[in-house]
């Protein structure tokens, strides 16, 4: 059987002068191997997470010289998509699909270096996002789903163990990679913060 799923008021954070070129122009696929599944456009379904990836990008920007940026969030919907058109790493088919994919490819003993990462973590971004975004490729994929631990960061330990305690899940972000941009439709600027 084939059915459609909908996703309604994923955000995306930015600049504004990005989110108003984003608006006339629609998005273009960015992103690289150290991003969550290669290139594509990345939505949260939290609005106070795109506001975070927001101020951090026109930080980035402001380190660069580029002047007084102000900070938004897009929103946008992807309506009525297949479910054959969407890999979503939170189900335990795709996953366990996913897997073969993986182990028929490599073996046991397999430890692939990649040229220029030594820290473990990293490493297991890196390959990560190469093999997720592979993968996406080689089925026609045009959504990735996943929930991905966040990079180690000391600011979070205490919480992450507070909510460990309590058997909680903290450090974990839903991300939606949109690996076709004609899947993305009703996009506008999303608000002030706060709101």
């Amino acid at each position: 059987m084939r059915y459609t799923e909908s996703y309604y008021n994923l955000s995306h954070g930015t600049d504004i002068e990005s989110a108003e070129d984003i608006k006339t122009n629609g998005f273009a696929l960015r992103g690289d191997k150290t991003s969550w599944c290669g290139e594509g456009v990345y939505f949260y379904d939290i609005k106070a997470k795109a506001w975070w990836a927001a101020k951090r990008k026109c930080n980035e920007l402001k380190q660069k010289g580029k002047g007084s940026i102000k900070a938004t969030v897009i929103l946008a919907d992807i309506e009525d998509i297949y479910k054959d058109e969407t890999f979503d790493l939170r189900v335990k088919k795709d996953l366990d699909d996913f897997e073969s994919f993986v182990n028929s490819m490599l073996s046991e003993d397999d430890k692939i270096l990649i040229e220029g990462v030594d820290d473990e973590v990293e490493r297991k971004i890196v390959l990560r996002s190469m093999l997720i975004s592979f993968y996406a490729k080689e089925k026609h994929y045009k959504l990735i789903i996943g929930n991905f631990k966040q990079r180690p960061q000391p600011l979070y330990e205490h919480t992450i163990e507070f909510a460990d305690s309590l058997d909680m899940v903290f450090g974990v972000e839903t991300i939606y990679c949109v690996k076709d941009t004609g899947i993305i439709s009703n996009i506008r600027i999303g608000g002030k913060q706060g709101e």
